[in-house]
């Protein structure tokens, strides 16, 4: 049994961004736009949409101090401006941090109070109401378009904690690829291995169904299919099309199903650090992740082996160690194999991380197809040091 719930209205395609104004109007005539310092002023993209939105009458404020791994204290200062500016709606335009963002800024605005209340590891309040959210992403990783979650981080306890409302699905979401044609390189990369990831833990994931399953194989081909393609030209707008779909595909299977271990592992390690880029991060420690439970979900990669990169005629656990060999592989050659190390993280940091990241986790921690506890999390990380 599962339960599929997904109220966003899902605009998808090159050009879609021109809709914008047609499809909030019924929002209110004010917007706080929630975007990053640099990426959208520098392509014109926050131009444009305030011009469009203004153009139709709607007022926009702009906040535009997310930081990549965005914190709570910038939640609370913009839902201040937001309550003071009495806005009627929150835009997250830019990467999954703008949007995750904008996501938390809903929820303090309408409910008056400080975000960190609405987390499992603040009071634990649960909202009951958020301002109308409308997500423009502008990389292809998170799939935070099509789902309920945010992740924040708190800057003096290092918590990196994923929230999960129904009241925080965007109304509107509007995945246009070709917002996505100036993404860096290195960005290009790490967005696409974060949709990778999303999708591969969910079809890891105990409650895996075949609603999930479907979107969570597909959205790995595309990536694998086009992502190089995209990072030595990042104009194709063909394969920039076909890793936004994967990503917006790999955000539903989060909403159907959900993430394992290896973002528990991840947002531990973020959040000790915020140099590492999260699908980065998922990279270096993914890979192990799946050999210390390989026994546990082995028939899973053998399918994998051969629907995403089409490995035949072997037994389950060669099949099953191909694809493994086959993800290191890929990953190398965006040079995602790196070392913990490499960011300063020392053996001794470890089990604090791990104790962190299992507190804050556990919910996804506990729907590895492995029973893993806090020791489990500290080997792993070992293995990628």
């Amino acid at each position: 049994m599962f339960t599929s719930y997904l109220p966003t209205k899902i605009v998808f395609g090159v050009g879609a961004i021109e809709k914008l104004p047609n499809l909030v109007k019924n929002y209110g005539r004010k917007a706080l736009i929630v975007t990053g310092k640099k990426s959208t002023k520098q392509t014109g993209l926050l131009d444009k949409v305030r011009g469009m939105l203004e153009a139709v009458g709607i007022e926009t404020v702009v906040f535009d101090r997310v930081q990549p791994n965005p914190i709570s204290d910038d939640v609370d200062e913009a839902a201040r401006i937001a309550i003071e500016q009495n806005v009627d709606f929150v835009i997250g335009l830019g990467g999954g941090s703008a949007i995750d963002s904008a996501k938390a800024i809903a929820i303090s605005a309408a409910m008056k109070d400080a975000f960190w209340n609405y987390t499992h590891a603040g009071a634990g309040k649960k909202p009951d109401r958020a301002l109308p959210i409308v997500a423009i992403p502008t990389t292809h990783g998170t799939g935070t378009e099509a789902d309920p979650f945010a992740v924040i981080t708190n800057p003096r306890t290092k918590e990196k904690v994923g929230i999960g409302y129904d009241v925080i699905f965007p109304k509107l979401s509007i995945v246009d690829p070709a917002l996505m044609a100036s993404l860096p390189k290195d960005q290009t990369a790490y967005t696409s291995m974060d949709a990778f990831y999303h999708s591969l833990e969910a079809f890891l994931n105990i409650a895996a169904n075949p609603y999930s399953d479907l979107l969570a194989v597909d959205s790995m081909k595309r990536i694998v299919s086009f992502l190089m393609r995209a990072y030595t030209n990042g104009q194709d707008i063909e394969a920039r099309t076909n890793l936004a779909w994967a990503s917006t595909e790999a955000g539903i299977t989060e909403t159907l199903t959900g993430v394992i271990a290896n973002h528990a592992i991840e947002h531990g390690l973020s959040g000790f650090n915020e140099k590492l880029p999260h699908g980065l991060g998922l990279c270096i420690t993914g890979p192990y992740l799946l050999e210390y439970m390989f026994e546990e979900c082995k028939e899973r990669l053998a399918a994998l082996a051969k629907e995403v990169f089409n490995i035949q005629q072997y037994s389950v656990s060669k099949a099953a160690r191909l694809f493994i060999e086959k993800l290191y592989e890929f990953q190398e050659l965006f040079d995602l194999n790196q070392r913990l190390s490499k960011f300063g993280f020392k053996e001794e940091d470890l089990p604090e991380i791990a104790t962190v990241a299992y507190r804050i986790m556990k919910g996804v921690v506990v729907k590895s197809p492995k029973k893993l506890e806090e020791k489990d999390l500290v080997e792993i990380m070992k293995k990628a040091l």
